[in-house]
Protein backbone atom coordinates (compact mmCIF):
# COMPACT_ATOMS: atom_id res chain seq x y z
CA UNK A 1 0.00 0.00 0.00
CA UNK A 2 2.79 2.07 0.41
CA UNK A 3 3.83 1.79 -3.25
CA UNK A 4 4.25 5.12 -5.09
CA UNK A 5 2.82 5.37 -8.52
CA UNK A 6 5.16 7.03 -10.98
CA UNK A 7 3.56 8.20 -14.57
CA UNK A 8 5.22 10.11 -17.65
CA UNK A 9 1.94 12.35 -16.55
CA UNK A 10 2.39 15.68 -15.80
CA UNK A 11 3.08 16.22 -12.48
CA UNK A 12 0.28 16.37 -9.77
CA UNK A 13 1.85 19.70 -8.33
CA UNK A 14 0.97 21.42 -11.51
CA UNK A 15 -1.48 23.93 -11.17
CA UNK A 16 -5.20 24.38 -11.89
CA UNK A 17 -7.63 27.18 -11.66
CA UNK A 18 -11.21 28.69 -12.45
CA UNK A 19 -9.42 30.21 -15.86
CA UNK A 20 -8.43 26.48 -17.04
CA UNK A 21 -11.28 25.03 -15.68
CA UNK A 22 -13.57 27.34 -18.39
CA UNK A 23 -10.50 26.50 -20.85
CA UNK A 24 -12.05 23.00 -20.51
CA UNK A 25 -15.69 23.96 -20.40
CA UNK A 26 -15.35 25.64 -24.24
CA UNK A 27 -12.65 23.09 -25.31
CA UNK A 28 -15.27 20.50 -24.72
CA UNK A 29 -18.32 22.25 -26.12
CA UNK A 30 -17.78 20.64 -29.72
CA UNK A 31 -17.45 17.38 -28.52
CA UNK A 32 -19.88 16.91 -25.66
CA UNK A 33 -23.24 18.50 -25.15
CA UNK A 34 -24.18 20.82 -21.94
CA UNK A 35 -26.17 17.59 -19.76
CA UNK A 36 -29.34 18.65 -18.73
CA UNK A 37 -29.86 20.47 -14.79
CA UNK A 38 -33.84 19.33 -14.13
CA UNK A 39 -35.46 20.43 -11.08
CA UNK A 40 -37.47 17.35 -9.17
CA UNK A 41 -41.12 18.19 -7.77
CA UNK A 42 -40.39 14.76 -6.49
CA UNK A 43 -37.73 15.47 -4.49
CA UNK A 44 -38.43 18.49 -3.46
CA UNK A 45 -41.16 17.63 -1.99
CA UNK A 46 -39.08 14.53 0.00
CA UNK A 47 -36.42 16.74 1.23
CA UNK A 48 -38.15 20.44 1.94
CA UNK A 49 -35.74 22.53 -0.24
CA UNK A 50 -35.87 23.36 -3.84
CA UNK A 51 -33.55 20.15 -5.50
CA UNK A 52 -32.33 20.07 -8.88
CA UNK A 53 -30.79 17.42 -10.61
CA UNK A 54 -27.21 17.68 -12.66
CA UNK A 55 -27.85 14.52 -14.88
CA UNK A 56 -24.51 12.93 -15.87
CA UNK A 57 -25.59 9.59 -16.52
CA UNK A 58 -26.70 10.62 -20.44
CA UNK A 59 -23.15 11.11 -21.41
CA UNK A 60 -22.25 9.29 -24.00
CA UNK A 61 -19.98 6.96 -21.49
CA UNK A 62 -23.23 7.50 -19.25
CA UNK A 63 -20.99 8.89 -16.55
CA UNK A 64 -18.81 12.71 -16.40
CA UNK A 65 -15.52 10.47 -16.33
CA UNK A 66 -15.90 11.32 -20.68
CA UNK A 67 -15.13 14.84 -19.30
CA UNK A 68 -11.69 14.81 -17.94
CA UNK A 69 -10.09 12.11 -20.06
CA UNK A 70 -11.13 14.17 -23.47
CA UNK A 71 -9.55 16.88 -21.63
CA UNK A 72 -6.58 15.20 -21.30
CA UNK A 73 -6.40 14.19 -24.25
CA UNK A 74 -7.14 17.56 -26.24
CA UNK A 75 -4.65 19.45 -24.31
CA UNK A 76 -2.00 16.47 -25.35
CA UNK A 77 0.22 16.89 -28.51
CA UNK A 78 -0.04 15.05 -31.45
CA UNK A 79 3.32 13.06 -31.07
CA UNK A 80 2.04 12.43 -27.27
CA UNK A 81 -0.98 11.12 -28.50
CA UNK A 82 0.49 8.88 -31.33
CA UNK A 83 2.51 6.98 -28.31
CA UNK A 84 -0.51 6.35 -26.96
CA UNK A 85 -2.66 6.06 -23.32
CA UNK A 86 -2.53 3.76 -20.69
CA UNK A 87 -4.66 4.41 -17.78
CA UNK A 88 -6.32 2.67 -14.50
CA UNK A 89 -9.67 2.54 -13.45
CA UNK A 90 -12.52 0.88 -11.74
CA UNK A 91 -14.56 1.26 -14.84
CA UNK A 92 -15.70 5.00 -15.38
CA UNK A 93 -12.82 6.57 -15.82
CA UNK A 94 -11.65 3.46 -18.06
CA UNK A 95 -14.66 4.14 -20.42
CA UNK A 96 -13.75 7.68 -20.49
CA UNK A 97 -10.43 7.10 -21.12
CA UNK A 98 -11.07 4.30 -24.38
CA UNK A 99 -13.92 6.95 -25.80
CA UNK A 100 -11.31 10.07 -25.61
CA UNK A 101 -9.05 7.28 -27.52
CA UNK A 102 -11.31 6.72 -30.19
CA UNK A 103 -12.00 9.96 -30.80
CA UNK A 104 -8.71 10.71 -31.72
CA UNK A 105 -7.69 7.55 -32.98
CA UNK A 106 -5.05 6.96 -30.43
CA UNK A 107 -4.25 3.40 -29.08
CA UNK A 108 -5.65 2.70 -25.36
CA UNK A 109 -5.07 0.24 -22.48
CA UNK A 110 -6.84 0.25 -19.39
CA UNK A 111 -6.02 -1.83 -16.24
CA UNK A 112 -8.60 -2.82 -14.16
CA UNK A 113 -9.11 -4.98 -11.15
CA UNK A 114 -10.10 -8.80 -11.24
CA UNK A 115 -13.13 -8.03 -9.97
CA UNK A 116 -14.62 -5.10 -11.98
CA UNK A 117 -18.01 -4.26 -13.10
CA UNK A 118 -18.12 -6.42 -16.35
CA UNK A 119 -20.91 -4.12 -17.75
CA UNK A 120 -17.94 -1.40 -17.37
CA UNK A 121 -15.61 -3.37 -18.90
CA UNK A 122 -17.46 -4.60 -21.81
CA UNK A 123 -17.99 -1.24 -22.69
CA UNK A 124 -14.65 -0.12 -22.39
CA UNK A 125 -13.77 -3.27 -24.72
CA UNK A 126 -16.66 -2.03 -27.37
CA UNK A 127 -15.05 1.38 -27.47
CA UNK A 128 -11.39 -0.17 -28.75
CA UNK A 129 -9.33 -0.12 -25.88
CA UNK A 130 -7.17 -3.03 -24.86
CA UNK A 131 -8.38 -4.35 -21.34
CA UNK A 132 -6.11 -5.88 -18.57
CA UNK A 133 -7.06 -6.95 -15.24
CA UNK A 134 -5.27 -6.70 -13.22
CA UNK A 135 -4.79 -7.44 -8.88
CA UNK A 136 -8.19 -7.40 -6.73
CA UNK A 137 -8.38 -2.74 -6.26
CA UNK A 138 -8.23 0.20 -8.02
CA UNK A 139 -4.25 0.77 -6.53
CA UNK A 140 -3.45 -2.88 -7.34
CA UNK A 141 -4.80 -2.08 -11.37
CA UNK A 142 -2.70 1.51 -11.06
CA UNK A 143 0.87 -0.14 -9.94
CA UNK A 144 0.84 -2.70 -12.94
CA UNK A 145 -0.64 0.27 -15.55
CA UNK A 146 2.37 2.25 -14.27
CA UNK A 147 4.99 -0.12 -14.73
CA UNK A 148 3.57 -1.08 -18.43
CA UNK A 149 3.47 2.65 -18.96
CA UNK A 150 7.31 3.13 -18.33
CA UNK A 151 8.14 0.38 -20.43
CA UNK A 152 6.14 1.89 -23.56
CA UNK A 153 6.42 5.15 -23.32
CA UNK A 154 2.75 6.11 -23.33
CA UNK A 155 1.45 8.88 -21.73
CA UNK A 156 -0.62 7.73 -18.15
CA UNK A 157 -4.03 9.37 -17.72
CA UNK A 158 -4.44 9.50 -13.75
CA UNK A 159 -7.95 8.76 -12.99
CA UNK A 160 -8.24 11.97 -10.53
CA UNK A 161 -4.96 13.30 -9.76
CA UNK A 162 -3.99 15.25 -13.03
CA UNK A 163 -4.69 19.01 -13.38
CA UNK A 164 -6.05 18.60 -16.97
CA UNK A 165 -8.40 15.87 -15.49
CA UNK A 166 -9.65 17.91 -13.30
CA UNK A 167 -10.54 20.73 -15.24
CA UNK A 168 -12.16 18.53 -17.12
CA UNK A 169 -14.42 17.26 -14.39
CA UNK A 170 -15.10 20.80 -12.87
CA UNK A 171 -16.69 21.77 -16.59
CA UNK A 172 -19.80 21.12 -14.89
CA UNK A 173 -19.84 23.81 -12.58
CA UNK A 174 -19.28 26.01 -15.31
CA UNK A 175 -22.49 24.82 -16.84
CA UNK A 176 -24.54 24.58 -13.20
CA UNK A 177 -23.91 28.06 -13.46
CA UNK A 178 -24.64 28.60 -16.57
CA UNK A 179 -27.90 26.80 -16.24
CA UNK A 180 -28.79 27.79 -12.67
CA UNK A 181 -26.73 31.38 -11.66
CA UNK A 182 -28.15 31.50 -8.41
CA UNK A 183 -27.79 28.01 -5.89
CA UNK A 184 -26.79 27.19 -2.56
CA UNK A 185 -25.47 24.63 -1.68
CA UNK A 186 -24.10 21.20 -4.12
CA UNK A 187 -23.81 18.00 -3.42
CA UNK A 188 -20.90 15.79 -4.83
CA UNK A 189 -19.98 12.22 -4.92
CA UNK A 190 -15.93 11.71 -3.79
CA UNK A 191 -14.06 8.73 -4.87
CA UNK A 192 -10.11 10.21 -5.49
CA UNK A 193 -11.50 13.31 -5.61
CA UNK A 194 -10.98 14.47 -9.27
CA UNK A 195 -14.84 15.78 -9.28
CA UNK A 196 -15.41 17.65 -6.34
CA UNK A 197 -11.78 19.35 -6.76
CA UNK A 198 -12.75 20.89 -10.08
CA UNK A 199 -16.05 21.61 -9.29
CA UNK A 200 -15.37 22.99 -6.31
CA UNK A 201 -12.21 25.24 -7.20
CA UNK A 202 -14.41 27.15 -9.62
CA UNK A 203 -17.16 27.46 -7.71
CA UNK A 204 -15.14 28.84 -4.94
CA UNK A 205 -12.99 31.24 -7.24
CA UNK A 206 -16.42 32.45 -9.39
CA UNK A 207 -19.62 32.03 -7.00
CA UNK A 208 -17.74 31.91 -3.20
CA UNK A 209 -21.07 31.27 -1.12
CA UNK A 210 -22.01 28.15 -3.00
CA UNK A 211 -21.78 25.68 -0.31
CA UNK A 212 -20.00 22.27 -1.92
CA UNK A 213 -20.32 18.95 0.24
CA UNK A 214 -18.37 15.98 -0.75
CA UNK A 215 -20.46 12.41 -0.20
CA UNK A 216 -18.01 9.09 0.41
CA UNK A 217 -19.65 5.44 1.55
CA UNK A 218 -18.73 5.14 5.28
CA UNK A 219 -16.64 1.76 4.05
CA UNK A 220 -14.45 3.82 1.50
CA UNK A 221 -14.01 7.62 3.60
CA UNK A 222 -10.50 8.23 2.36
CA UNK A 223 -11.22 11.66 1.55
CA UNK A 224 -13.14 12.22 5.14
CA UNK A 225 -10.19 10.95 6.76
CA UNK A 226 -7.50 12.88 5.18
CA UNK A 227 -9.34 15.72 5.57
CA UNK A 228 -9.71 14.94 9.15
CA UNK A 229 -5.79 14.07 9.92
CA UNK A 230 -4.90 17.00 7.45
CA UNK A 231 -2.67 14.88 5.43
CA UNK A 232 -3.10 12.23 2.86
CA UNK A 233 -4.15 8.77 4.62
CA UNK A 234 -4.61 5.45 2.95
CA UNK A 235 -7.30 3.18 3.78
CA UNK A 236 -6.17 -0.47 4.88
CA UNK A 237 -9.57 -1.56 3.27
CA UNK A 238 -12.05 -0.43 1.30
CA UNK A 239 -15.46 -2.00 1.31
CA UNK A 240 -18.39 -0.45 -1.09
CA UNK A 241 -20.53 -1.34 -3.78
CA UNK A 242 -19.92 1.96 -5.31
CA UNK A 243 -16.86 0.83 -7.68
CA UNK A 244 -16.75 4.35 -8.95
CA UNK A 245 -15.82 5.53 -5.19
CA UNK A 246 -13.53 2.82 -3.87
CA UNK A 247 -10.97 4.75 -3.69
CA UNK A 248 -8.56 3.77 -0.74
CA UNK A 249 -6.79 7.32 -0.64
CA UNK A 250 -7.42 10.63 -2.47
CA UNK A 251 -4.67 12.40 -4.93
CA UNK A 252 -2.22 14.77 -3.24
CA UNK A 253 -3.66 17.66 -5.41
CA UNK A 254 -7.03 16.68 -5.44
CA UNK A 255 -7.04 16.56 -1.69
CA UNK A 256 -5.07 19.99 -1.76
CA UNK A 257 -7.99 21.67 -3.29
CA UNK A 258 -10.42 19.77 -1.21
CA UNK A 259 -8.57 21.20 1.25
CA UNK A 260 -9.08 24.72 0.73
CA UNK A 261 -12.30 24.45 -1.24
CA UNK A 262 -15.06 21.69 -0.29
CA UNK A 263 -16.99 22.73 2.69
CA UNK A 264 -17.47 19.50 4.96
CA UNK A 265 -17.87 15.93 4.19
CA UNK A 266 -21.27 13.53 4.63
CA UNK A 267 -20.29 9.68 4.76
CA UNK A 268 -23.34 7.36 3.38
CA UNK A 269 -24.54 3.84 4.06
CA UNK A 270 -24.71 0.87 1.33
CA UNK A 271 -28.70 0.37 2.38
CA UNK A 272 -28.70 4.48 2.00
CA UNK A 273 -27.81 4.20 -2.06
CA UNK A 274 -29.61 1.33 -2.94
CA UNK A 275 -32.89 3.06 -1.58
CA UNK A 276 -31.78 6.15 -3.83
CA UNK A 277 -31.27 4.27 -6.53
CA UNK A 278 -34.72 3.06 -6.21
CA UNK A 279 -36.07 6.36 -6.06
CA UNK A 280 -33.95 7.63 -8.89
CA UNK A 281 -35.97 5.14 -11.00
CA UNK A 282 -38.83 5.32 -9.55
CA UNK A 283 -39.72 8.83 -9.01
CA UNK A 284 -37.97 10.52 -11.91
CA UNK A 285 -37.22 7.59 -14.29
CA UNK A 286 -33.42 7.91 -13.92
CA UNK A 287 -30.78 4.85 -13.75
CA UNK A 288 -27.88 5.71 -11.31
CA UNK A 289 -25.17 3.27 -9.81
CA UNK A 290 -24.30 3.19 -6.41
CA UNK A 291 -21.67 6.04 -6.94
CA UNK A 292 -24.38 8.22 -8.92
CA UNK A 293 -26.78 8.17 -5.92
CA UNK A 294 -24.55 8.29 -3.82
CA UNK A 295 -25.36 12.61 -3.48
CA UNK A 296 -29.22 11.83 -3.46
CA UNK A 297 -28.55 9.54 -0.34
CA UNK A 298 -27.20 12.27 1.66
CA UNK A 299 -29.83 14.90 1.32
CA UNK A 300 -32.43 12.05 2.13
CA UNK A 301 -30.81 10.66 4.71
CA UNK A 302 -28.13 12.93 6.36
CA UNK A 303 -28.44 16.51 5.29
CA UNK A 304 -31.00 19.04 6.89
CA UNK A 305 -31.66 21.89 4.39
CA UNK A 306 -33.31 25.05 4.64
CA UNK A 307 -37.08 25.49 3.69
CA UNK A 308 -35.76 27.74 0.71
CA UNK A 309 -32.58 26.31 0.15
CA UNK A 310 -31.43 25.58 -3.38
CA UNK A 311 -29.56 21.84 -3.82
CA UNK A 312 -28.16 20.72 -6.21
CA UNK A 313 -28.20 17.04 -6.75
CA UNK A 314 -25.36 15.73 -8.57
CA UNK A 315 -26.23 12.17 -10.47
CA UNK A 316 -22.43 11.42 -11.49
CA UNK A 317 -23.04 8.05 -13.76
CA UNK A 318 -25.72 5.41 -14.72
CA UNK A 319 -23.78 1.77 -15.50
CA UNK A 320 -25.48 -0.14 -12.86
CA UNK A 321 -25.17 -3.63 -12.72
CA UNK A 322 -28.68 -5.91 -12.78
CA UNK A 323 -27.38 -7.31 -9.80
CA UNK A 324 -27.95 -3.74 -7.82
CA UNK A 325 -30.49 -2.61 -9.77
CA UNK A 326 -32.20 -5.64 -8.28
CA UNK A 327 -30.75 -5.30 -4.74
CA UNK A 328 -32.47 -1.20 -5.25
CA UNK A 329 -35.79 -2.12 -6.17
CA UNK A 330 -36.28 -4.54 -2.94
CA UNK A 331 -35.09 -2.03 -0.46
CA UNK A 332 -36.90 -0.04 1.74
Amino acid sequence: MGQTISTRARTPTASVDADSVERAAADLRPYLEPTPLQHSQAFTSKAGCHVYLKVESIQPTRAFKVRGALTKLLRMGREERAAGVITASAGNHGQGVAYAAQAFHVPATVYVPENANPLKVEAIKRLGARVMPSGRSYHDAALEAARAQAASGATFVHAFDDPDVIAGQGSIAVELLEQLPQFDTLLVPVGGGGLISGIALYLKTRRPSVQVLGIEPAGAAAMTRSLAAGELVTLDRVGTMADGLAASAPGRLTLEIARRCVDRMILVEESEMLRAIRLFFEWEHLLAEPAGAAALAALLYHYSPEPNERVVVLLSGGNVTDDVMMRALKSR
